[in-house]
């Protein structure tokens, strides 16, 4: 590596770093006044690149209208007199009225990519070069704080990988099934990488059953999708209102890479979000004493702005990002991408680019 990128590189991951390191000692520390509890971030994962235009959608612009043809939608629930919301999010605007859930418009990369692997570690990383630990527990590590970084996501995350500060993955099934055997990093003897490996997972094994005897009933009542997200929400709840929440949690729902089809199965992952955000706004109301939490959802590129042949859209550059919770910055954040002001690709071209939007998290 050259020694211009080198320094480049080094100089975007202690940006990212620095840009959340405030937000995350409130997260670790930051109690209220009256002794309330600190803040919980939600970091949710619409994975496959979510089409921001068929989210957030700007149907009196006749460019949108004439670029998909087959995709256009001009009835949704209202935000404001040029921007709607996808049918299928109808289910939201309560949660947008009650100026506890926020859009952040035209986020994207400065040198965006149409790789789902090179957005992804972006994102993970807050770093354009896509290189070192996941922003989170980098934050995390300057703080000085163990964490725990949890994933309720079935793959996990890596914007809670690669630093110092434990992360765990704790799936629903864990609840209930039996935990990993109890290991002694003893047992390594001099070899110093398998004594470092059985004292993660020890300590992994100690934080789980830490966390899983905390663990409360989740609010009664509380209706949840069936589908691969509604579970983990239910376990987000659990966790923050357990008196023991962990300062980030993580999930993730997958099905957003609509190269075909994408009318219905756009509108089918639409409506699980909507329904297991409104579950989860619901969730935090019956919680009685729990700390303050914010949702951040991302996803790691949107879509081009013309349909394709076969009824989809494929990757593009600038989407739409959601901010739930308490103390969001209603109604949106960062301004709508000019339609007719297109990259050399055909692509919208961001305007808010994703550490600006971590920055954000700051002043929540």
């Amino acid at each position: 590596m050259k020694r211009r990128q080198f320094l480049q590189r080094s100089a975007e991951a202690l940006a990212a770093s620095l840009a959340v390191s405030a937000w995350v000692e409130q997260l670790q520390h930051g109690a209220r006044a009256g002794g309330q509890p600190g803040r919980v971030l939600v970091l949710l994962e619409l994975r496959g690149g979510n089409d921001g235009l068929n989210t957030v959608i700007p149907f009196r612009d006749p460019r949108y209208q004439q670029a998909r043809p087959s995709l256009a939608i001009d009835d949704g629930p209202a935000l404001d007199a040029d921007l709607i919301l996808h049918p299928a999010l109808a289910p939201l605007l309560p949660i947008w009225k009650a100026r506890r859930l926020a859009f952040a418009l035209g986020v994207g990369w400065e040198q965006p990519t149409r790789s789902h692997f090179k957005a992804i570690d972006q994102w993970a990383t807050g770093t354009t070069s896509g290189s070192g630990p996941g922003w989170l527990a980098a934050a995390l590590d300057r703080r000085g704080s163990r964490g725990p970084l949890v994933a309720l996501g079935p793959t996990g995350s890596a914007a809670l990988e690669g630093g110092r500060a434990l992360a765990i993955q704790m799936a629903p099934a864990q609840l209930q099934g039996r935990l990993p055997a109890r290991v002694d990093p003893a047992q390594a003897g001099n070899h110093a990488l398998l004594r470092r490996m059985l004292a993660l997972e020890a300590n992994g094994r100690r934080e789980l059953l830490r966390l899983r005897q905390a663990l409360r009933p989740p609010p009664e009542g509380l209706q949840l999708p069936r589908g691969g997200l509604g579970p983990q929400v239910a376990l987000a709840l659990q966790l923050i209102g357990s008196g023991a929440a962990p300062p980030v949690i993580q999930m993730a729902q997958g099905g957003y890479d609509t190269h075909a089809g994408q009318g219905s199965r756009h509108g089918k992952v639409l409506a699980e979000l909507a329904s297991a955000l409104a579950g989860f706004e619901r969730g935090l109301k019956l919680l009685p004493g729990r700390p303050e939490v914010c949702l951040l959802a991302t996803s790691e590129f949107g879509r081009r702005l013309r349909e394709n042949e076969s009824n989809g859209t494929d990757h593009g550059s600038a989407s739409i990002a959601l901010l739930l919770g308490d103390g969001v910055p209603h109604p949106f954040l960062g301004t709508y991408p000019d339609l007719e002001r297109l990259d050399g690709r055909g692509d919208l071209i961001a305007g808010l680019a994703p550490q600006k939007l971590y920055e954000k998290l700051l002043h929540l």
